[in-house]
């Protein structure tokens, strides 16, 4: 099992804020690992340099990977990158996580391979409730199925990765 950090996230938006720093932090940080690297290019193999091929691949790959679990009330855990990888790949281990960490491993998964994910942060009313990753203007959510990401929120921000 891998084990996350967790940290109590500060209400509203700047708790908001100081989560999706800490994932870019997470995400550069590990993009350049060898078995991130690895694992994508085994990934798009058959995408003969088609980007948009490569971005639904490696999107539908966590999709199937990462069973879809909930963080505990009032923490927000997240999962580094090298971490899921090693449980995953090298000891083939279960690897659960939310929005925030496929989003992470997407995101490592895109910048190793030299594309240029954006987190893409949303909700509706006066909260964000949701992160999935824009690359290339397209939105990959590999939290959900393909073709039911969340529409027309009230609120979207996109955050430099």
């Amino acid at each position: 099992m891998i084990n996350p950090t967790f940290h109590f996230q500060m209400p509203g938006d700047m708790g908001v804020f100081q989560t999706v720093s800490a994932m870019r932090s997470l995400v550069n940080k590990s993009f350049w690992h060898p078995w991130i690297r690895e694992r994508a290019a085994l990934l798009v193999g058959t995408c003969r340099r088609d980007r948009e091929c490569e971005n639904q691949v490696l999107s539908a790959w966590i999709h199937n990977v990462v069973q879809y679990l909930r963080d505990p009330a009032d923490l927000e855990a997240l999962h580094d990158p090298i971490t899921f990888y090693e449980a995953r790949i090298r000891r083939g281990q279960q690897v659960w996580g939310d929005c925030d960490d496929m989003s992470l491993y997407l995101a490592s998964l895109l910048k190793s391979i030299g594309h240029t994910p954006k987190f893409r942060i949303i909700g509706r009313g006066n909260e964000f409730t949701h992160v999935h990753i824009l690359c290339e203007g397209v939105s990959l959510d590999p939290s959900m199925e393909m073709g039911n990401l969340p529409r027309n929120p009230s609120k979207a921000v996109q955050v430099e990765i």
